[in-house]
């Protein structure tokens, strides 16, 4: 057992004198978090914009569109009727607006009219907020036009229009300072998983699981040049053989959580100090549960493309549908497939721990999963384990 930890530390120290890899595994998802972290920002609040086109250009339009613009988060960007047309068929957006002409005429008539919304499929999350905004714009002030009017067939001919403008002017002013129904946030002060914890995660978990199955590449090349032969003349079993690869694999993707979670935790102040040591505890599960996969893809493969690409394949189809970046929870089919990802219990288990909602003890489904998968790809690989290109000799 002492020859394997031998052979273990010398994997690490082959690890911290391959720049290669220590750029791909450690510099690389440090630079790709660094960036993400900048294009979302950690407090990023909802922003949309209202793509439309003016038709009509009358008072009314204008008072909807001024509304609109004047809310915190929907900015409006006006468009020609061909220019909307054009955006919609590019997909260049996916909601767009189209005040028709003599719209606020006939509103002022008491003719209905309609603001008409062009959508591709439902428009997706942005346009549907985007749209019921608009609608209670377009409430409101058509709400003032009618206001008015009942007013003025209230007073009679006695009351000009003027006077009539000027007293629903101050009843709409009154309201809107001192509104008869408000609706007070009232927030609770419970710690939640942001999407910045998601992609730390995800990040962590993604490249984990790539540079161990791509680590298969080194072992099917040592197979091949005869490396692991010489290694077992040196009194050295392919049982510790395997044991000093496996226990290599585990302390390479040691180092890069640890790098990864310390950089999160001391830069980004993810959570405290417990919650730190628990992720390495959750770390270390993980990187048994990879290092068991790329030793499988290190038994099944024959020659280095074929590794290369069931790395890729795998960290791909595991990343994609296991909700690595993204929740899955109530997307339907791709819910279902995402339970027979390990990002999966690796991401939820890890976005507990930052987010502080958690503790390692309430993660019993997750490390039930990930350890129940490290063992079954232990004894895969242990079983189909060869120092040789032989098929013989094992």
């Amino acid at each position: 057992m002492g020859r394997a930890f031998h052979l273990a530390r010398l994997e690490l120290k082959r690890y911290f004198a391959d720049r290669a890899d220590l750029a791909f595994g450690i510099a690389l998802p440090i630079v790709l978090f660094a960036v993400m972290t900048g294009a979302l920002g950690e407090n990023a609040g909802f922003r949309a914009t209202m793509h439309v086109a003016d038709l009509d250009g009358g008072p009314l339009a204008h008072r909807i569109l001024g509304q609109v613009n004047d809310s915190e988060s929907i900015s409006v960007r006006r468009y020609t009727r061909d220019e909307l047309a054009d955006a919609l068929r590019r997909t260049a957006i996916l909601t767009g607006f189209v005040i028709p002409p003599g719209f606020s005429a006939s509103i002022e008539s008491g003719i209905p009219a309609s603001i008409v919304v062009e959508q591709r499929g439902s428009g997706g999350d942005e346009g549907q907020i985007v749209v019921g905004v608009v609608r209670e714009a377009a409430r409101k002030a058509v709400s003032a036009i009618e206001l008015r009017r009942a007013i003025g067939v209230l007073a009679g001919d006695s009351a000009g229009d003027e006077r009539v403008d000027e007293v629903v002017q101050q009843l709409l002013t009154e309201a809107h300072h001192h509104p008869s129904v408000e609706v007070v946030t009232d927030p609770m002060h419970v710690p939640e998983a942001s999407e910045l914890d998601r992609l730390l995660a995800g990040i962590v978990v993604m490249f984990l699981l790539f540079s161990a199955t791509l680590s298969a590449r080194a072992l099917i090349a040592e197979r091949r040049s005869g490396t692991l032969e010489r290694l077992v003349t040196t009194q050295l079993s392919p049982g510790e053989l395997f044991i000093g690869k496996f226990l290599g694999g585990v302390g390479r993707a040691m180092v890069q959580s640890f790098l990864l979670l310390g950089l999160a935790f001391a830069v980004l102040g993810v959570a405290g100090p417990l919650a730190f040591a628990q992720c390495l505890i959750l770390a270390l599960v993980v990187a048994a549960t990879v290092t068991s996969v790329g030793l499988v893809v290190a038994a099944l493969a024959r020659t280095d493309e074929q590794a290369a690409f069931s790395a890729v394949l795998v960290t791909m189809i595991m990343s994609v549908f296991g909700g690595t970046f993204f929740p899955t929870a109530g997307a339907g089919w791709l819910e279902v497939l995402s339970r027979f990802s390990l990002n999966t219990y690796a991401v939820d288990a890890f976005m507990g721990l930052f987010s502080g909602t958690g503790r390692l003890a309430d993660q019993e489904l997750e490390l039930a999963v990930l350890g129940g998968v490290a063992i079954t790809g232990l004894v895969i690989a242990r079983t189909m384990f060869r120092v040789s290109s032989s098929p013989l000799q094992s």
